[in-house]
């Protein structure tokens, strides 16, 4: 089953002093496409990571330079991690609408 993963939303970057808690758009994005086609929450498991690294589980899928989100990792354990890229091959390989 392929696997989606999604930083999880309100998060602090200890890397900013301004104590403003944030959200990935991309992310968001990519929710908002799973919560529009719920048949993606049967097809796809969809994972959520903290925004702190390391991400140890994305890190033992592929590889310690691959941690961003969002990231789609295949059946065949390639991934996908451009957003864009992630909705065209959902789009081709799962049925859901194109965007427009």
């Amino acid at each position: 089953m392929k696997k989606l993963f999604l930083l999880k939303a309100d998060f602090q970057d200890a890397s900013r002093a301004d104590g403003l808690r944030y959200f990935c758009t991309d992310c968001a994005i990519l929710e908002g496409l799973v919560s529009y086609y719920p048949q993606l929450s049967e097809e796809l498991e969809v994972k959520y990571v903290s925004f702190a690294r390391p991400r140890q589980v994305l890190i033992d899928l592929i590889g310690e330079a691959n941690q961003s989100c969002p990231v789609l990792v295949l059946e065949d354990g390639s991934f996908i991690n451009e957003t864009n890229e992630i909705i065209k091959h959902l789009t081709l390989y799962n049925k859901v609408g194109h965007p427009h």
